[in-house]
C-alpha cells in the first residue's frame, strides 16, 4: 500500500496514515495528513486573488501574477525596474506560533545576484517602500520585522549566501549560512514553529537552521515572501506553491 506513516491528528484525536504520492487508500482515494487549519495555492487560477486570498505590496510598478502556460500554475512576482523598489505577498496575520505552525514554497529566482528576498514568518503583512522584513548589508542583519523566521538572500551582503534567522521582540539569533541558489532552479523552503517558539528550517528537505525558542508565542503572523532589487531594472521570483498550516486551532 506503500504506507509512510500513521499521524495522530492533534485536534480530532484520531489516526490518519499517510501515502506516498502513487499510492492509494482503501477507497481508492490518496490520503494526505490534513491539519485543522491550512492555506494552499498552487496558482492555477486565471489571476492571485489579492482581495481574499494575498496582500500584496506594490511599490512602482510590481505585480504578483500567475505566468501563463506554466503545467500545474506558477505565479511570478516581479519587482518595479527603479533600485530598492519591492514586491512583498503575505497571508493576513492570522497564524501564532502557540498553535504549532508551518510554511513551505517552492520557488525559483530570477537574478539572485541583484536582490534581496525573504521567505518564511513575519509580524507584518507588508514593510514600509524599499524595506523587506530583514535585509543584510554587509555584514550586518536588519531586523525590521520584530518577530520573524526567515531565509534571506541579500546582494548587499559582502558575501551573496542563502541565510535564516529569527528575532523575538528584535533581538536575532545566530545566522545559518548555506549555498546561493542557482537562477531558474526550484528550491523548496520550509519553516516549522512548534508551540514553545522553536524553530526548525529545512532547504529542499534538508535541515538548514534550528533556533530554541526564536519567536513571541503569543504574536500574530503571516507566511511572507518578499523581494527587493539591487539595481535599476526589474527583476523576478517565480512561486510554484505556498503551503501554510497550523497543528491547533
Amino acid at each position: 500500500m506503500g504506507t509512510k506513516a500513521t499521524y495522530k491528528h492533534p485536534y480530532t484525536r484520531g489516526f490518519l496514515k499517510y501515502y506516498d504520492n502513487v499510492s492509494l487508500g482503501e477507497g481508492g482515494e490518496c490520503l494526505q495528513v490534513v491539519c485543522p487549519i491550512t492555506i494552499y495555492d498552487d496558482f492555477t487560477g486565471v489571476a492571485v486573488d489579492a482581495t481574499n486570498d494575498w496582500v500584496k505590496s506594490i511599490v512602482n510598478s510590481s505585480t504578483f501574477a500567475p505566468v501563463a502556460g506554466e503545467h500545474g500554475g506558477i505565479a511570478r512576482i516581479t519587482t518595479g525596474a527603479a533600485d530598492d523598489d519591492d514586491m512583498e505577498v503575505s497571508t493576513s496575520l492570522c497564524f501564532k506560533a502557540s498553535a504549532g505552525i508551518g510554511m513551505e514554497t517552492r520557488i525559483a529566482t530570477g537574478d539572485i545576484a541583484n536582490t534581496a528576498m525573504n521567505i518564511g514568518f513575519t509580524d507584518a503583512v507588508t514593510e514600509a517602500a524599499d524595506l523587506l522584513a530583514f535585509t543584510f548589508a554587509t555584514t550586518v542583519l536588519t531586523n525590521t520585522a520584530d518577530d520573524a523566521a526567515l531565509f534571506f538572500t541579500d546582494k548587499d551582503a559582502t558575501t551573496n549566501l542563502l541565510r535564516f534567522a529569527a528575532s523575538k521582540a528584535t533581538t536575532a539569533s545566530a545566522i545559518t549560512t548555506g549555498t546561493l541558489p542557482v537562477d531558474g532552479a526550484f528550491h523548496v523552503y520550509r519553516v516549522e514553529i512548534d508551540s514553545s517558539g522553536n524553530i526548525a528550517a529545512y532547504y529542499d528537505g534538508a535541515l538548514f537552521a534550528s533556533v530554541s525558542a526564536g519567536i513571541t508565542i503569543t504574536d500574530p503572523l503571516c507566511a511572507y515572501i518578499g523581494l527587493i532589487n539591487r539595481e535599476a531594472f526589474a527583476n523576478t521570483l517565480d512561486v510554484d506553491y505556498i503551503r501554510v498550516w497550523s497543528l491547533s486551532r
